[in-house]
């Protein structure tokens, strides 16, 4: 699962549990048409579920660790490199946005 039915213009306007005359073509669940077909119809508030119930936890999972480094329980360094980097990069990009301290800045102090 899931079978995509398409329309003319080649977009994927229905999904069948098993393969049928109408819907022969299969595409793995987590493939991006499927994704957007599903958030599409389950309407606004359901369908933003799974992608904004993520970007929120990212975002908790970030706190947490900017409190576990504030209250010295770990070391950014601790981390492996490719998370430090991640880390830095999303917490430079939000003080870009939303003003604030940036890590980069040598001359303020922060949690880095």
């Amino acid at each position: 699962m899931p079978f995509v039915l398409r329309n003319e213009e080649g977009a994927v306007v229905g999904l069948f549990k098993e393969q049928g005359e109408l819907a022969s073509e299969f595409l793995p669940p987590e493939h991006p048409e499927v994704a957007a077909f599903v958030a599409e119809t389950a309407g606004a508030e359901a369908g933003a579920f799974p992608l904004q119930s993520d970007v929120e936890m990212i975002r908790v999972i970030e706190d947490v660790v900017d409190l576990l480094i504030a209250k010295n329980l770990i070391v950014l360094t601790d981390l492996p490199p490719v998370v430090q980097q991640k880390l830095l990069r999303r917490r430079n990009l939000r003080a870009d946005l939303f003003g604030g301290m940036s890590v980069g800045d040598a001359d303020e102090e922060g949690l880095f």
